[in-house]
């Protein structure tokens, strides 16, 4: 579970912020590119800017749908068999199905996913982000509490691609 420190768990408030704090830094650092900053350079795996903002966007979907007790890959247009085969695989679809989406179209989803998502985390309580997956996802079987699959697609998701983008953007 992600906690401020070794006993305490984040609260919904303190979950809240640290989103907003994350999901700022990612949207100055993309407000200052250029379209050719977003499409052109790559990384060693192909992948541009541009293709680092859907997957967070994507992602960020997935954990609408979860929040929705809808399945995560089902929210995402993935079929169970492909999400079974874990994140790795997942990712590669959705870079090959997303790649040629316009940039347009890139930034307008990443803001109305991340608008979404924020409204229904701000429906959740203290108690609800304690809730195990199990509740959330049908046919789970896994008690782990749910704030961590929310903050592992959200704020620390950011902070995870942010130095992989910049690098990008430095190459």
């Amino acid at each position: 579970m992600t906690q401020i420190d070794d006993q305490t768990p984040l609260t919904a408030q303190q979950l809240q912020a640290r989103i907003t704090t994350n999901w700022q830094e990612l949207q100055t650092f993309l407000a200052g590119l250029s379209p050719e900053q977003m499409t052109s350079p790559s990384d060693a795996a192909g992948w541009t800017i541009k293709d680092h903002a859907i997957h967070i966007a994507l992602w960020e979907k997935s954990i609408l749908g979860l929040l929705n007790s809808e399945s995560r890959w089902g929210s995402i247009d993935i079929d169970e068999a492909v999400w079974q085969q874990g994140f790795e695989t997942v990712n590669q679809v959705l870079y090959q199905r997303h790649r040629d989406l316009p940039l347009a179209e890139v930034y307008a989803t990443l803001a109305a996913n991340h608008e979404a998502l924020v409204a229904r985390i701000a429906q959740l309580s203290d108690q609800d982000l304690l809730r195990p997956h199990r509740e959330f996802q049908a046919g789970s079987t896994n008690d782990e509490p749910i704030i961590g699959w929310i903050v592992g697609d959200t704020c620390d998701h950011y902070a995870e691609h942010l130095p992989w983008m910049q690098a990008i953007l430095n190459a």
